[in-house]
């Protein structure tokens, strides 16, 4: 597996956080780490590296054949200290404020709300 992000654990660190994380999704948190599974590999952000934290919620509107269906998805959005914004998608928005909660556990000084909120 390809992993991306800047961390101070190595490769074989990386993969044993990674195979006991708990799956959220396209979100895995581990031990050490936030994991954002996307098509070109696995991107690892420590908990300590993150500044802010929010469940940002999208509305979805499809046509289908017997008429029009609405549905929420969630994302877990994070941003680094250097600005740096990553998303992925949760199961639900009680999975995101679950990862929230790890997330401020594990690094209490993280700011949990949206840029434009605070």
């Amino acid at each position: 597996m390809k992993f991306t992000g800047s961390t101070s654990l190595s490769r074989e660190q990386l993969r044993a956080d990674f195979d006991q994380a708990r799956s959220l999704g396209q979100v895995r948190l581990g031990e050490h780490c936030v994991y954002f599974q996307k098509f070109s590999g696995t991107y690892a952000l420590l908990y300590g590296r993150i500044f802010r934290a929010w469940v940002r919620q999208e509305e979805v509107r499809a046509n289908l054949c017997c008429g029009r269906a609405n549905f929420d998805q969630f994302y877990l959005m994070v941003q680094e200290e250097g600005g740096a914004v990553c998303r992925g998608q949760v199961l639900s928005k009680e999975t995101g404020r679950a990862c929230l909660d790890r997330i401020r556990a594990e690094n209490p000084g993280t700011l949990i709300a949206p840029p434009d909120r605070l």
